[in-house]
């Protein structure tokens, strides 16, 4: 197995590879002779002019990877279209981007899962390190899935600013995937959520009457269930109101046994008359 093997982008020609303790360098260009427009899809011959793109990719045996790609200038030469010089572009490196597109996917996955620092961290960790505004910015550009209609959902409130302001999310409890933000918790805004979803047939929630009476109002038939937190919580505070409520029941019981179980001090004449005895 050679470099371009480790490498895999078929699109590319690697000519030159430079090596030292930290980076691999890859000089490459990219296979063919033509290129097509992208705005008339028409393809040309006819090289304009050249320059070079550095462009980062996964490293390779721990080590940072930059390819220097020799990207052409081509005329279009259809009279009609408005763009008269364009790049080749490589599927591999997304239009205007310093990065491959593999980059970009790991880049996306951590925005996604985790915070922008710890992203940011991660990729450092890789060899690929970007900025925490990077992580940041390219997780609210990631488009969101489309959300089915759930049959079993979780309801639950959640803090904008802890103590101050609070909203609802909602989760797909079959895939565990969180479906929706709301902006309250006070039961209007699930309202207007249930109203485009009633084919719900599972509720998990916690104990508000707000989400009880909205569930109820709006999706009747829906089966209504404590979440296990909440259904502990239940449990945790019946077993208390109930010792508490036999708790002077039980003190008199202990008090009771207390008193007969008193002890009885030794008649020491007695004890003494006994011990003088003759046998």
């Amino acid at each position: 197995m050679n470099i371009k093997q480790i490498i895999g982008i078929s699109e590319i020609n690697i000519s030159k590879i430079e090596l030292n303790d930290t980076q691999l360098q890859l000089s490459a260009s990219v296979r063919g002779s033509r290129s097509q427009c992208p705005v008339c899809k028409r393809y040309s011959l006819s090289v304009h002019g050249q320059y070079e793109r550095t462009i980062t990719d996964l490293s390779v045996f721990e080590l940072r990877t930059a390819i220097i790609l020799k990207t052409r200038k081509f005329k279009c030469k259809n009279d009609s279209c408005y763009r008269k010089v364009f790049s080749e572009q490589t599927p591999a490196v997304m239009r205007y981007s310093r990065k491959t597109k593999r980059v970009l996917d790991i880049f996306a996955s951590l925005s996604i899962e985790l915070t922008g620092r710890l992203g940011s961290l991660m990729t450092k960790k890789l060899n690929i390190g970007v900025s925490t505004s990077t992580i940041t910015r390219i997780a609210h550009a990631q488009k969101l899935p489309e959300i089915k209609q759930p049959r079993v959902f979780g309801v639950d409130d959640w803090a904008f600013r802890k103590g101050h302001s609070y909203g609802t999310v909602l989760v797909d409890m079959e895939t565990s995937q969180p479906i929706d933000l709301l902006p309250s918790r006070d039961g209007s805004d699930l309202k207007d959520w249930l109203n485009n979803h009633k084919d719900v047939e599972i509720v998990i929630r916690d104990r508000a009457s707000s989400y009880s009476s909205a569930i109820n109002e709006i999706c009747p038939n829906a089966r209504q269930v404590a979440d296990r937190f909440h259904l502990l919580m239940n449990l945790t505070e019946s077993l208390d109101k109930y010792f508490k409520s036999i708790n002077s029941r039980i003190n008199s019981l202990i008090q009771g046994k207390n008193k007969e179980l008193t002890v009885v001090e030794p008649n020491e004449s007695t004890d003494m008359g006994k011990e003088s005895a003759p046998e």
